[in-house]
């Protein structure tokens, strides 16, 4: 499964690509607002057989790597994941050098849009740190609602949602 985004290519992980996911999730600078910190090997190892997990049950969404058309690169990881009936998690998380590029802000328009195609879930929601203003300001650009607060691995955590048009 291949979709494009305006600059942007995601396919789904697959078991051969640990490599990519612990490039990226054993970056401190890019985990700083995920975990706290970068993970172990062993720990990151755990969250992708999860993260596989979602690809092998449903067809049309999961994690997926995200790579730059042009070029190729390598960017991170961009997710809609079902969570429970009509409703999905939309994440991401990008490599350092691919901070403020609008990498984050064509990922949500395009997954929103998608998931609006699919004409499966009445509602999509994020999962942020608030301590991550501009995470915080791409969902708000997209309609985005805080409705509560939380942790996850012990750090404060603000949880978002967008209604879709009913079914």
């Amino acid at each position: 499964m291949k979709l494009e985004s305006k600059r942007l290519t995601f396919t789904r992980y697959t078991p051969a690509d640990l490599p990519l996911y612990l490039q990226l999730v054993t970056n401190a600078r890019v985990m700083e607002h995920i975990a706290g910190r970068a993970l172990t090997a062993e720990e990151a190892k755990a969250r992708y057989e999860k993260a596989l997990s979602f690809n092998t049950k449903d067809g049309e969404t999961g994690n997926f790597k995200a790579y730059t058309r042009e070029g190729g690169q390598y960017v991170g990881l961009a997710k809609l994941t079902v969570t429970g009936a009509k409703e999905a998690e939309i994440g991401y998380a990008w490599l350092p050098e691919f901070w403020g590029l609008g990498y984050a802000t064509e990922t949500v328009e395009f997954f929103v849009g998608y998931a609006k195609q699919l004409k499966r879930f009445r509602r999509l929601f994020a999962i942020v740190d608030p301590g991550n203003p501009p995470s915080v300001r791409v969902l708000e650009k997209f309609g985005f609602r805080p409705y509560k607060k939380g942790e996850i691995d012990k750090l404060p955590a603000v949880y978002y949602e967008l209604h879709l048009v009913d079914l």
